[in-house]
């Protein structure tokens, strides 16, 4: 899996668990089937990003993972190269 993919995917996915776990604390009465669904929809959700998050956010070039500042990173932080072309980021070290 791409790793711009993998990102939309992980944002996607942990907005809909907190969604999920907001709309279950806010609204549905405890102890409702309701409210245990979307508990159980929002775990679900939050296990899927996590698997995302730790099985395909990793660097095309070098294979480690990236946890860090996902979401805005372009290039690895371990062999600093761009996630799209594989060239090596200039600039600081």
């Amino acid at each position: 899996m791409n790793i711009k993919t993998a990102r939309k995917l992980l944002m996607f996915f942990m907005i809909v668990a907190v969604a999920g776990a907001l709309i279950g604390l806010i609204f549905l009465e405890p102890g409702t089937r309701a409210s245990v669904y979307v508990t159980m929809g929002s775990f679900g959700c939050m296990v899927i990003s996590m698997i995302l998050l730790f099985g395909y956010c990793k660097c095309p070039w070098c294979g480690k993972r990236i946890t860090a500042n996902l979401m805005k990173a372009e290039y690895c932080p371990y062999c600093k190269k761009d996630f799209e072309t594989g060239l090596k980021h200039k600039g600081r070290r």
